[in-house]
């Protein structure tokens, strides 16, 4: 089992939603952990506030990890998505960005508590957007592999160039670095990883609007929602990640 993050250049491209699906169709136990520093989306969103009574998630992690660096305090702060199946996980994000003042110099503790979960799942970080002062660069470079999601326009592509060379200077060769592109746009995907220092393209997820509503709004959910051009998208993803990551063992070995 191993960690993922994935983070955006900005300009929405769907950090949330996407790795909200990747989760739910991720073969096996995952867990999302919501560390934007911007705050999480999913209580308000996807749960539409159904559990906001929780006390739980990456603030109450924090707070609770400063006196008991057990690494399976970790379960008592997460909630199931899937009810008892307990398969499709979640440590929701900040309800409130001014709380991020508290995380400072806990992003070390997190990534270590984190980690430590991959005994039992894989877990999927969501940490937004890439460049700015509170990226928590240290949790990044506690995963195995950091997927930047771009859409195909020469704008994002863009923004994403100098924020990945940033993040490449600091964490060198110690994770690996993939791209999902996002939607229609005039570039290939071979244009868009040329531009982008030749990382490989592991995913495309196509414009799914509809699908994408239910898991950023808590929107109804159609029969097939799990036919969906979101679904399918993000299930190739992950498994193209978990190849990325296998062949990338092999040529190390």
């Amino acid at each position: 089992m191993a960690m993922y993050a994935l983070m955006s250049p900005g300009g929405s491209p769907g950090v949330t939603t996407t790795a909200l699906a990747l989760t739910y169709a991720w073969e096996g136990r995952a867990l999302l952990a919501e560390c934007d520093p911007q705050g999480g989306d999913v209580l308000r969103g996807f749960l539409a506030g159904s559990m906001d009574q929780h006390e739980c998630g990456l603030l109450e992690l924090t707070l609770a990890a400063a006196h008991n660096p057990d690494p399976g305090i970790l379960w008592r702060h997460v909630i199931a998505l899937d009810h008892d199946a307990r398969n499709w996980l979640l440590l929701p994000g900040l309800r409130d960005p001014r709380h991020l003042v508290q995380l400072d110099g806990a992003w070390d503790i997190i990534a270590g508590i984190l980690k430590a979960a991959q005994s039992t799942a894989d877990v999927v970080v969501d940490v937004g957007q890439i460049g700015r002062s509170d990226t928590p660069t240290s949790l990044i470079t506690a995963c195995d592999l950091a997927v930047m999601l771009v859409h195909p326009t020469l704008k994002h592509v863009a923004q994403a160039r100098p924020r990945l060379d940033a993040l490449g200077r600091h964490i060198g060769g110690d994770v690996a670095v993939g791209l999902c592109v996002i939607g229609n746009g005039p570039y290939s995907l071979k244009e868009i990883s040329g531009a982008l220092f030749e990382l490989p393209v592991l995913a495309w997820i196509p414009y799914d609007p509809k699908s994408a509503a239910v898991l950023s709004d808590g929107n109804r959910a159609k029969k097939s929602f799990h036919r969906s051009a979101l679904i399918r998208g993000t299930s190739q993803m992950g498994a193209a990640m978990r190849n990325h990551l296998a062949q990338a063992e092999v040529v190390t070995q």
